[in-house]
């Protein structure tokens, strides 16, 4: 589910709160199901690694289940919940990967010095065309990370997620000119270095994503057999979001964003298992008498 497409039931969110405080565990674990997977799609582009990830969207979520009493039906759900969500995302301790990578000019040695001479034949890229997209993605994700958090979000938001800049400013409190302002900022700071660096890009830039991965699976970093991210059957971010590449706007960028927009909309690891511990947390079951 995606909570801010055009056809979004903001009643349903409603109609489960009700019920919740009623004390129905269903609702609770609807609710829960009906915005888990795009906090925690929003989380993995921020910190890049599944496992924190999967933290950040369990704090978040179990801030939802235990604040649930303070929304008093004055305003969209969405808007409460996501301006939550945003405000911990931009103060949480900083992860393992955002201390890994500082800045555009690091990683643009790590592009240029890893690997760069480790080709593959045209047989081989076909052999391995999925490990091939999944070291794509990782460092399309990496690059993400040489942008400040709030820069980042902004980006995640406005570019990957399409929110448009009415709906994201009020869930980052801020105006719709400031958004866009820095939007613009971020795009500028990051199709730079792609520009530079990216042989997806440019081809005549030495990243080149098949002679990265022939390196990786060498040392075992990329398994041949099984990869990081999920297979073609799922849904990429693009077809979930509905951007319009046509648009006059996506004619200069989209050969930049579809490198991220083409990623999938990953399911969580072990999602009922963590519903089911979020509905178990004795301040959540005091709060709201849940049925077992």
């Amino acid at each position: 589910m995606y909570p801010f497409a055009a056809q979004y039931d903001e009643t349903k969110d409603r109609s489960l709160i009700e019920q919740v405080y009623a004390g129905s565990r269903e609702a609770a674990e609807q609710l829960v199901r009906l915005h888990q997977r795009f906090i925690y799609n929003l989380a993995l582009k921020l910190v890049r690694d599944a496992d924190d990830a999967a933290d950040l969207t369990q704090e978040v979520l179990i801030r939802m289940l235990t604040r649930l009493h303070q929304f008093e039906f004055k305003s969209s759900f969405r808007t409460w919940l996501y301006r939550m969500v945003m405000n911990h995302f931009l103060s949480a301790q900083r992860k393992k990967a955002e201390k890994d990578i500082h800045s555009f000019e690091e990683l643009g040695v790590v592009c240029e010095e890893l690997h760069s001479g480790e080709d593959m034949t045209a047989a081989e890229r076909d052999e391995y065309r999925e490990q091939i997209i999944d070291v794509r993605n990782r460092c399309m994700a990496s690059t993400l990370l040489c942008l400040d958090r709030e820069q980042r979000i902004i980006l995640i938001l406005g570019a990957i997620f399409n929110l448009k800049s009415p709906v994201a400013a009020q869930l980052l409190d801020i105006t719709p000119e400031n958004f866009r302002k820095q939007l613009s900022r971020a795009k500028h700071d990051l199709f730079q270095f792609m520009d530079n660096k990216c042989g997806l890009i440019n081809p005549n830039n030495p990243c080149r994503c098949h002679k990265k991965t022939k390196g990786f699976i060498k040392e075992g970093k990329v398994d041949a057999v099984t990869r990081q991210f999920t297979p073609d059957a799922l849904e990429s971010i693009g077809a979930l979001v509905g951007l319009k590449n046509k648009e006059l706007d996506q004619l200069m960028e989209g050969k930049y964003l579809s490198l991220f927009t083409a990623q999938p909309y990953e399911p969580m690891p072990e999602e009922d298992k963590l519903i089911a511990s979020l509905l178990m947390d004795p301040n959540v079951k005091a709060l709201f008498l849940l049925n077992q």
